[in-house]
């Protein structure tokens, strides 16, 4: 092989290398939904637009929105921490840091810890439910 044909397959080399940063740059940059919750809008999809459903069901609304199904999974994510507190009331701190931590980003650390001292002594369970509801829709609880 000549030297000219070597730097050719070099420069093709980092031709391709260059590519496949660029498309792993892209690919990164791309909003993947995971696959549950591509799995729920693509079943809301079915649900909603399509005319057999929608004739037996004898309407043409949306069945099932997505601001109905976010409000609801925060209620069951909030009901199973507070029966998981009712059903293991020593475990309370654990569960209510469990908790504030799908929170994430929105509150820091610091925050979390004052929080998490007036969540455990709170003694009415109304009142606890009350407030880990005022917790996720203050800071806007994502799922």
């Amino acid at each position: 092989m000549g030297s000219g044909n070597k730097e050719k397959i070099l420069e093709i080399i980092k031709e391709i290398e260059n590519k496949n940063s660029e498309m792993k740059e892209f690919l990164s940059s791309l909003s993947i939904l995971p696959r549950n919750d591509m799995l729920k809008e693509i079943t809301r999809d079915i649900i909603n637009n399509n005319p057999v459903i929608q004739e037996l069901l004898g309407t043409e609304e949306q069945i099932i929105s997505k601001e109905k199904e976010e409000k609801a999974s925060i209620d069951y994510i909030i009901e199973g921490y507070f029966n998981k507190i009712q059903k293991y009331p020593y475990k309370k701190i654990i569960f209510l840091r469990e908790f504030l931590e799908l929170f994430q980003a929105r509150i820091a650390e610091k925050d979390k810890d004052v929080i998490l001292n007036s969540l455990k002594d709170e003694k009415n369970d109304e009142k606890l439910k009350e407030r880990m509801k005022f917790l996720a829709n203050t800071f806007e609880l994502n799922l």
